[in-house]
């Protein structure tokens, strides 16, 4: 059996931290609510827009072992861009001092983001 592709693994777990921060909790829609057509389409493209650029790092500047770390990297990405009280910033064990400033500097400037639910 394959390993899933890094992106589809960066989804996957960029999805789980949607429903982890966004369903469930009174006054939140209930966690078997599925995701809008819009944003799941949306997650898709902001994490292989993030995939790029953190791609395009100088290898010096990127995190270390990334094929270990694409899952940690969409949860962190969902939580890191809407100021969920974790992060890139809150694991510099696992992706380095310097990495996790710049990849909390790249999640912030995508900005945060409201998802729906149909």
């Amino acid at each position: 059996m394959s390993t899933p592709r890094p992106i589809a693994r960066m989804l996957n777990a960029y999805i789980e931290a949607i429903y982890f921060t966004e369903t469930g909790d009174i006054d939140q829609p209930s966690a078997e609510v599925e995701i809008s057509t819009t944003d799941s389409s949306r997650a898709h493209l902001d994490c292989r827009t993030f995939k790029w650029a953190l791609d395009g790092l100088p290898t010096h500047l990127a995190p270390a072992d990334l094929d270990s770390l694409w899952e940690q990297i969409g949860h962190d990405l969902w939580l890191t861009r809407n100021g969920q009280g974790a992060g890139f910033w809150d694991r510099p064990e696992l992706y380095g001092k310097n990495q996790a400033a710049i990849l909390t500097a790249m999640a912030r400037a995508m900005g945060r983001h409201e998802v729906t639910f149909d």
